[in-house]
């Protein structure tokens, strides 16, 4: 008897297995005929695989699937009926009859559905979780509210699905009620304080909220304090910085985290151009900081001083077209013109560096005070000597590495300013070839100021072949070969000449001797002006000359550059100049018309075309 029972079990499971096995052959070649779009013949396969084997979890995904796709939302809803008979656990497929019954215009059979579910399968948060997501799947706005009440009155977390319903409701851009989810969220849950302050400034894109999210915001600060950190996000965002910065004192400094933020807060007022406010903050900072770390009080007593620096310089001359090769670092801006000095804010930034010499011991700190003396020394007083016995007091003062290595630079540089250019290519000359950094740059700069272009361009050769297209100067070093290829190597006698003339030029723009840069950039156009360089060279000069305010005279040269490949700058050139130096936005027009129509290909097109639409109607702007 027990050798019958067992031959019969035995031949049960082989059954079994070849009903098994029969399923994986049948359903892999259905899988195959779906993806060549065969999916008719496919779902034949998945059915006959469902009559003989009503559990086949893959084969009822795959046809649910098809189903969904093809919109065919009736045979969805018998699909998972007969899968709900035989597997009446399946939570997923529950919701999913709701949702065919739903997308089948059968609301009230979707609706009696999902409320058989949320009586009978409520059991924990997911199965809570999985009804709120398929009530906001299908905007069941008062049953997913209805739904979040009792799963929080169930679990006693009052914060339950906060971050759903905040984003379901920002989404819609029902503001009012995200923003008190986000609130309820932070209330009780302080790890998504920095994601709420996120959201809400993503919000905050939308102009519209601004009245709305101060308001409730404010409403919100004697609940939560922590909804400061937000407001003050808020208003830095918004442009309100005096805001900002009230709530700051507000939240105060009570820990190393807290400074961390208002090193930040101060340094991007700073960078915002708001250096009152900066100077305020930083001063705030430096009166709250008990016992702190010598280096936290240093970075805030240098960033005030950076503060006060910044404020040193007045109008400037800033061309909104035309730069002279932006972001290139061989050409990288420097004060051509004597700059209209704030002699008060001149005063305060010194003293204030001084007053953090006297104060602390030699370190980076005070090494970098010395540095920042150097850079207005030598930038702004153009105090070269001077200069320089503020850079060899920043490397006696204990600098690290990374401001030994800048100030040594900084000491080749006044070689460069003094036109000692032999010093400074020895001083700069690379000990790596193989490598390119600032030093580089002011290295090759050096030989080309000194007129060694052959040299320069072997040394710009050896470079280029070593280093990778993702090097931070690598754009720069190709930039500068291909000008020395294009306008000397390639060129002819005279080509040369008029090349190493204007470097000659560059090096003298470099040392602050302007005038005798313009009458060599003038000696080139005279001598030399079927020179490739020549339309460059020009273009630097009316640049200068604008810079000069000798408007007309940039006019006249830049005529002799309309013929060249440097056309669209020339235009946009003229254009400026007729617009904001003369005021004749007539003339302007004319050249930005011109620019549109002979220079189709120009990065300048759109830009130009935008700021004529602004020019245009004045009045709407």
């Amino acid at each position: 008897m027990k050798i019958l029972l067992f031959i019969l079990t035995f031949n049960q499971i082989i059954e079994q297995t070849k009903i098994i096995s029969q399923d994986k052959t049948a359903f892999n070649q259905a899988i195959i005929m779906e993806r060549s779009g065969e999916v008719s013949d496919a779902k034949l396969i998945y059915k006959k695989i469902l009559e003989q084997n009503p559990s086949h979890q893959k084969s009822y995904l795959q046809l649910r699937n098809i189903y969904t796709q093809e919109g065919d939302y009736g045979a969805g809803i018998v699909l998972v009926k007969n899968w709900l008979i035989n597997n009446p656990d399946d939570l997923q497929s529950e919701l999913m009859l709701g949702e065919f019954y739903f997308r089948n215009q059968q609301k009230s059979e979707a609706l009696e559905t999902w409320e058989n579910f949320s009586k009978t399968k409520l059991s924990n948060k997911t199965t809570f979780r999985l009804l709120f997501h398929t009530y906001a799947r299908f905007g069941q706005v008062e049953l997913m509210e209805t739904l979040t009440s009792e799963a929080r009155k169930t679990f006693n977390e009052p914060y339950l699905f906060a971050i759903d319903l905040a984003n379901y409701f920002q989404s819609r851009q029902t503001y009012i009620r995200s923003l008190n989810e986000y609130m309820t969220l932070i209330e009780y849950q302080k790890q998504y304080l920095q994601y709420t302050t996120d959201r809400i400034l993503m919000m905050s894109d939308d102009e519209s909220t601004h009245s709305i999210i101060d308001s409730i915001l404010n409403n919100h600060t004697n609940i939560n304090l922590d909804v400061r950190y937000i407001l003050a996000g808020f208003y830095y965002k918004t442009g309100k910085f005096s805001d900002a910065l009230n709530q700051h004192k507000l939240i105060g400094i009570s820990n190393s985290k807290a400074i961390k933020r208002w090193m930040g807060f101060a340094h991007n007022l700073r960078k915002e151009g708001n250096y009152n406010l900066s100077i305020e903050a930083y001063h705030y900072l430096l009166q709250n900081l008990d016992n702190s770390d010598p280096s936290i009080i240093g970075e805030a007593l240098l960033g005030l001083g950076e503060a006060y620096e910044n404020q040193i310089l007045q109008n400037q001359t800033e061309l909104k077209f035309v730069n002279w090769f932006p972001e290139n670092q061989f050409f990288i801006k420097t004060t051509i013109k004597s700059p209209d000095i704030a002699p008060d804010f001149l005063i305060n930034t010194i003293e204030h560096y001084q007053s953090i010499l006297a104060l602390l011991p030699p370190s980076n700190t005070t090494a970098t005070a010395h540095y920042r003396l150097g850079e207005i020394q030598a930038k702004i007083i153009h105090d070269f000597q001077g200069s320089l016995i503020s850079y060899k007091s920043a490397l006696e003062s204990k600098p690290n590495k990374q401001l030994s290595k800048k100030i040594n630079i900084k000491i080749g540089e006044l070689y460069l300013l003094n036109g000692k250019f032999e010093l400074a290519t020895e001083y700069f000359k690379p000990k790596n070839q193989k490598n390119a950094d600032k030093a580089s740059i002011h290295y090759i700069n050096s030989l080309l100021y000194n007129e060694n272009i052959d040299e320069s361009l072997t040394y710009l050769d050896s470079v280029i072949l070593n280093l990778s297209p993702q090097h931070l100067f690598f754009n720069d070093l190709l930039e500068m070969h291909d000008l020395l290829i294009n306008f000397y190597n390639d060129g002819t006698r005279d080509d040369k000449i008029a090349f190493k003339k204007f470097f000659h030029s560059e090096g003298l723009i470099k040392q602050h001797k302007i005038p005798e840069a313009i009458l060599s950039l003038e000696k080139i156009n005279n001598d030399y002006s079927d020179a490739l360089i020549t339309p460059l060279s020009n273009l630097r000069l009316a640049i200068l000359l604008v810079e000069f305010e000798q408007y007309d005279k940039a006019l006249k040269t830049i005529q002799s550059i309309e013929n060249s490949s440097l056309k669209d700058q020339a235009l946009a050139l003229a254009g400026e100049i007729e617009e904001r130096f003369l005021g004749n936005n007539n003339n302007a027009l004319k050249y930005y018309y011109r620019l549109l129509s002979e220079c189709e290909s120009s990065l300048l097109v759109e830009p130009i075309r935008l700021h004529i639409r602004k020019l245009s109607k004045p009045n709407e702007s």
